[in-house]
């Protein structure tokens, strides 16, 4: 996307930064940030702000971008947060500033220094209840009705100091170098007020992008751990190929993806089976579809919010594991496993989902969140060991 030219006004406009460095300058956890693998966007929440705290619709959006337009910000953009439970409240943001670059070739590494020791951890369930919750849906798919459900879990983290974004951020765009890394302030007590937290992390998924009629979804499910050994490492990528459950797996969340945007694309390519990508802990079975919207004006996050939940982080079918994961879960996932993005006044938008993440509270206190897919077969033990494999990227970020 080509960055929009200056407004004029210093406070609202769009700045095109060419120094090849990250958008992170004097970042504040108030502020916003999104890098996709070759796009950064930053805003600037010390020159003001537009926010709206609600469940996500049209009206809500367009409002955003209508009341943008009175106070004069000619380029505005908007950067938000869907929860998983899309009933629940959104928080949409336009920074008054913002600026876009390209990813970095040779950017500098995080800041050198001593980095925050953890002092606590408190999983939430303990690992052990988790598992127990893979067993019951092992029950509940020997029933016939459920094929797949997304057990997630949490673990709240203590820091010996406060968490420093401009050390966090960079090791976990370095770490994530080919998804989507975010800080994103949830705005409960409106523009006026500190926010209530932050949603921050590196996720490998984009659900939606959108550039004029071109829509591009890249749906992941079906994951194994990596190995530092690269003869070993390569043995479990080719395992992970062969893998009937993950295989079936995948298959799930491509099947009601694809039924899905039938509804919105005239034209939709969707390769014969998926390929295989890789972050620094994981290897994940990965489809890359591209499409052309029937309607233009349909945006990044109403495509977005009509595939969301998928399979990939709620189950299938998708009614029957929503109802199952809030009666097995034991905490509620807020924006874990939502929507994190931005978007134009144009529709054009990029939106992952919010996976890799942790919700920070306050200085030194942390949320982090991982979930499993899980399906006839699937073993406790192994779903344990995935969602704390998942959970390495953020903790070997902040300590």
């Amino acid at each position: 996307m080509t960055t929009p030219a200056p407004t004029g006004n210093d406070n609202e406009q769009a700045v095109n930064n060419t120094d090849g460095q990250w958008l992170l300058d004097d970042f504040q956890g108030n502020d916003f940030f999104f890098a996709s693998p070759t796009r950064q966007y930053r805003g600037r929440s010390g020159n003001g702000l537009l926010s709206a705290y609600q469940p996500v619709n049209n009206a809500v959006v367009q409002s955003l971008f209508e009341q943008a337009a009175q106070r004069g910000v000619e380029h505005p953009l908007m950067f938000g947060l869907v929860p998983f439970d899309a009933t629940g409240n959104a928080s949409l943001a336009i920074p008054l500033q913002w600026e876009a670059a390209d990813i970095p070739e040779h950017a500098e590494q995080a800041n050198a220094g001593a980095r925050p020791a953890i002092v606590n951890r408190t999983p939430v369930p303990a690992p052990e209840q988790y598992g127990d919750m893979v067993r019951k849906a092992l029950t509940l798919f020997a029933q016939g009705e459920l094929k797949k459900v997304v057990l997630s879990r949490a673990m709240d983290i203590e820091l010996d100091s406060p968490v420093d974004y401009a050390r966090l951020l960079p090791d976990l765009l370095r770490r994530n170098a080919h998804g989507y890394t975010f800080a994103i302030p949830i705005w409960a007590e409106g523009p006026d007020a500190a926010p209530s937290g932050v949603m921050v992390g590196a996720s490998p998924e984009l659900l939606v992008r959108r550039s004029g009629d071109r829509i591009y979804v890249n749906p992941l499910a079906g994951s194994i751990g990596r190995s530092s050994d690269p003869e070993k490492d390569q043995s479990l990528r080719e395992g992970l190929a062969r893998s009937e459950k993950d295989l079936r797996e995948h298959g799930y969340v491509v099947a009601d993806i694809v039924r899905i945007l039938r509804e919105y694309c005239d034209e939709l390519d969707v390769p014969d089976g998926p390929s295989i990508i890789g972050t620094d802990t994981l290897w994940h079975l990965s489809t890359y579809i591209t499409g052309r919207l029937r309607d233009p004006s349909v945006t990044a996050l109403e495509l977005s919010c009509a595939l969301h939940p998928t399979p990939a982080i709620c189950g299938h079918p998708t009614s029957v594991a929503f109802g199952h994961i809030q009666q097995l879960e034991s905490f509620d996932r807020g924006y874990f496993a939502g929507l994190v993005g931005w978007q134009l006044a144009n529709g054009d938008g990029e939106w992952a989902l919010a996976l890799r993440c942790a919700l920070h509270t306050n200085g030194n206190r942390l949320r982090l969140y991982a979930g499993a897919g899980t399906v006839a077969g699937s073993d406790p033990d192994s779903e344990i060991r995935e969602t704390a494999t998942k959970m390495e990227t953020f903790m070997r970020a902040i300590s």
